[in-house]
């Protein structure tokens, strides 16, 4: 069998993928969507509701491990068609309504991804980090009609969007017991009453992401471009199978069920895409942690027998390090795996090093693109440890243009646009973003800045937009200072991100204040706690009476106070 190094070749590449691709579930034809000619899976369901029942063909299985709960696939379903049905004949949720949810990483949340896009109805994952005033932005713009969601996201929203109806999960509060979500469906069939016709390019999810402007924009994506994605990572995976003499790259069992650890919020594509949907087809156990502990989730490996980890970088290499001080059995473990931030080559090497039996991997895509765009793993990755991979053929294209939008060539740095069929629809109720990224041939500019190699793999190096990416959460440092400007002292604030070896980056700010209303970082931080997501709370925190320097056109410097704060932290 040919070695996965020969797949470095464009053309072995191709070849490889029209092999796997010819026929079965992995067959692929043109569709013409939105105008243009995309390829697609030809044996893909038409929506979510048909997706939802490959998990069928697998028999019994356990599908989600919480704690001390083992949750079979059929009690998922039956869960997920009783809130549907509640959703239907209680709540009065037709196609295209808007229903939002937040909470903890618990199987309620999946019931609810499921119930929702089953019966048509648009599923509104929102940010579990988000505080009150963010989370009633999220149900405002989005139109939500219903709000499920735990203790701890009911509270934070309060008395804020009183006409917005709600579902509690886990709650403790007794204020809560009438609108408990197993109350809500106990009455309920475990089977649909009323199917909805649904089409394949029919609006799925609107998933929030910050950019560089403002409030988070939501994100609009099909029930076709939302499947793309796990069909794409099977193809993928079945592409470095056919090119490999290892058996189980972690994705699919072989022999043991495969399982894979979710230490990632679910309200992310990573989360919900990569390891949520794409468990379902391959009958994949989904063991979910409460908060994130590399010590845990070695013992849940250890335990549950994981065969596939996916998180954000820095999440694998502290697991290297805790297994290195405390060494479980983990030889189950197949697939290591990271996305939402870079990760420095020596880590791979690392990797390499002390988990002999795992094949590390990395994977670049967006919330606008489903999460998908290029995948670097196993003897590839070691080979190219900088790059983020490389997409697979006809599925796929990526392109690097200048800022005029013109086509660069190799090697040449610019902005990275994707194009495929698991690229968003719009941005919900903003025309004016979606033309910005979103051309009419169906290229998305993705803000961020890369380079493809002359064998076609990315390198991404920078970003265009105005965002930091602390530990795989995009945080728009517009929005951070328009919060911070809204403290009465302030009378200006610049926002950047400063190196972390742990998390990738992490939020600074240099701030000027009014000459007798000087404030310090816990004043500050006190304001910002009910504002904003703790995780878009700055760490370091500047102040000063002096007004921030200005280039030539009269904006911030933001470069200058950047390199000032890298300097002042490193002393």
């Amino acid at each position: 069998m040919a070695g996965q190094l020969d797949l470095i070749d464009p053309q072995k590449r191709l070849e490889t993928f029209e092999k796997i691709s010819s026929e079965g579930l992995l067959g692929v034809n043109k569709e013409t969507i939105r105008g243009n000619e995309y390829y697609v899976f030809s044996e893909s369901p038409d929506n979510l509701l048909g997706y939802y029942q490959l998990g069928l063909t697998h028999g019994e299985w356990t599908h989600v491990v919480f704690e001390d709960q083992q949750i079979p696939y059929s009690e998922t379903l039956s869960r997920s068609y009783q809130l549907a049905n509640s959703l239907q004949n209680i709540y009065g949720i037709e196609k295209g309504d808007k229903v939002a949810f937040s909470m903890r990483n618990y199987p309620e949340w999946m019931f609810a991804y499921m119930a929702v896009t089953s019966i048509g109805a648009v599923a509104v994952p929102l940010n579990s980090w988000w505080q009150g005033d963010e989370l009633e932005y999220g149900l405002n713009n989005s139109e939500s009609r219903l709000f499920i969601a735990d203790q701890e996201r009911l509270e934070r929203l309060g008395d804020k969007c009183p006409d917005i109806k709600r579902i509690s999960v886990r709650s403790k509060n007794p204020e809560h017991s009438d609108i408990d979500f197993y109350k809500v469906i106990e009455n309920q069939n475990k089977t649909l009453d009323n199917e909805v016709a649904v089409s394949p390019d029919d609006d799925a999810s609107i998933m929030y992401t910050s950019g560089s402007t403002g409030h988070p924009k939501g994100v609009v994506s099909s029930h076709r471009s939302v499947m793309f994605a796990p069909f794409y990572w099977i193809a993928l995976q079945t592409l470095l199978k056919e090119s490999s003499d290892e058996e189980n790259l972690g994705i699919m069992g072989e022999g043991d069920q495969a399982a894979v650890l979710v230490s990632v919020p679910l309200f992310h594509v990573t989360g919900s895409h990569a390891i949520f949907l794409l468990s379902i087809p391959v009958g994949r156990k989904t063991v979910l942690m409460h908060k994130w502990d590399p010590e845990v989730a070695l013992d849940l490996i250890e335990r549950e027998k994981i065969s596939d980890f996916t998180g954000v970088p820095t999440m694998s290499y502290e697991l290297v390090e805790a297994q290195k001080k405390n060494p479980r059995d983990i030889s189950s473990l197949r697939g290591l795996n990271g996305g939402g931030a870079a990760r420095p080559p020596e880590q791979v090497k690392e990797m390499r090093e002390n988990f002999k039996d795992t094949s590390p991997g990395i994977g670049y895509g967006l919330t606008e693109t489903n999460a998908l765009a290029a995948n670097n793993a196993g003897d590839l990755y070691s080979e190219k440890p900088s790059s983020t991979g490389f997409p697979l053929p006809k599925l796929i294209d990526l392109k690097i243009v200048d800022d005029d939008g013109n086509d660069l060539g190799t090697d040449e740095i610019g902005e990275v646009c994707i194009r495929g069929a698991c690229n968003f629809k719009n941005y919900w109720k903003n025309q004016d973003a979606t033309d910005e990224v979103l051309d009419a041939e169906g290229w998305f500019r993705s803000g961020d800045l890369g380079l493809l190699d002359s064998d076609g793999f990315l390198y991404i190096k920078d970003r265009k937009k105005d965002i930091v990416i602390r530990g795989g959460e995009n945080i728009a440092c517009l929005e951070v200072e328009a919060a911070i400007t809204e403290h009465p002292s302030v009378l200006e604030a610049s926002v950047f991100g400063i190196p972390d070896e742990r998390l990738g980056e992490k939020l600074a700010t240099v701030v000027s204040c009014r000459e007798d209303q000087m404030i310090d970082e816990v004043e500050l931080s006190g304001f910002l706690a009910s504002k904003l997501a703790k995780f878009k709370i700055p760490e370091f925190m500047k102040f000063q009476t002096e007004k921030l320097p200005r280039i030539a056109s009269g904006k911030i410097a933001k470069k200058q106070l950047r390199e000032e704060a890298v300097s002042t932290i490193g002393k």
